[in-house]
């Protein structure tokens, strides 16, 4: 018998996720010899302790349903566990940046078909500090965008919630410029920073092409670096980032490297996942074929 551990995130999706995966369990149940338990998210934290739970209770298999806090969350458990069962991710959530880059399903429907597959493949995780992250790191202007938004916001606008959050914030955010030193791989650099982001996938925050040579298994983290420039210098580069095509600009610097030290000048906060993530000085590194993963 297949046994399957679900974590979901009730407010995501609208608060459809419930809805979401007790119908994949349904259909699985039907069709196949399965056993699902689930555990609904009540606060910040949940999942990773829920998760934890699944791993020591030896399941084959943590399904987590909800954005990507909650899946966060959820690597975060299977992370810091010594068995890590494969890893499923039902998107259902506001912002599904990873589940995008995976080309995961979204019905019900056919992520139970996906799931009957059982077609997996391996990818590295990133990690700051004692913590980890499935699929960006950032700081600088725009990075706390998400964390002003409300649950309620969320629920009623969806994804348009954090654009009406960031329109309203940009005349401040433009004013970012934080002085960091970042050690690449042993190499100091420094730059006068509007924004960092350090992706193990190629996008984040609705951008595919943030960081477009990324891949998802080379035990490397891409990191971008937009340097502070000139206000109309900014929207050109930010236009070619639907592209790809900002990596070339000068003001844009680019690196692939197994570990990145961020030192600011100043404490800053990261976000980690689209979450609040502590502060820098921060130590970034890959971990290399970290977690088999539900893929099409």
């Amino acid at each position: 018998m297949n046994r399957y551990y679900v974590i979901y995130n009730p407010s995501s999706g609208k608060e459809l996720a419930a809805h979401k995966v007790f119908g994949v369990a349904e259909t699985m149940m039907s069709i196949d010899d399965a056993e699902f338990s689930f555990y609904a998210t009540k606060k910040r934290g949940d999942g990773e302790e829920a998760a934890k739970r699944a791993c020591n209770l030896g399941y084959e298999m943590i399904i987590t349903c909800g954005g990507d806090g909650t899946v966060n969350e959820v690597v975060n458990g299977i992370m810091k566990s010594d068995y890590k069962p494969k890893l499923a991710i039902m998107p259902a959530g506001t912002i599904n940046d990873f589940a995008e880059q995976l080309s995961l399903p979204k019905s019900k429907e056919n992520f139970a078909s996906l799931l009957m597959q059982k077609k997996f493949g391996t990818i590295d995780i990133g990690k700051i500090n004692d913590n980890y992250f499935i699929n960006v790191v950032g700081g600088g202007a725009f990075t706390t965008i998400a964390h002003k938004v409300t649950i309620d916001a969320k629920t009623i606008l969806g994804k348009y919630a954090y654009y009406h959050r960031a329109a309203v914030d940009v005349p401040e955010e433009l004013e970012v410029c934080e002085n960091i030193n970042f050690i690449i791989d042993g190499k100091e650099y420094n730059y006068k920073t509007f924004l960092f982001l350090v992706l193990n996938s190629a996008g984040a925050g609705g951008f595919r092409y943030l960081c477009p040579k990324a891949k998802l298994n080379d035990g490397l983290l891409d990191l971008v670096i937009f340097e502070k420039t000139s206000n109309a210098d900014l929207f050109q580069i930010f236009t070619k980032v639907f592209y790809g095509q900002h990596i070339t600009h000068p003001k844009v610097h680019y690196f692939q490297a197994e570990n990145i030290k961020v030192i600011p000048e100043n404490q800053m906060v990261i976000d980690t996942d689209g979450d609040p993530g502590g502060y820098a000085p921060a130590e970034i590194s890959s971990v290399h074929n970290a977690i088999d993963i539900l893929i099409p």
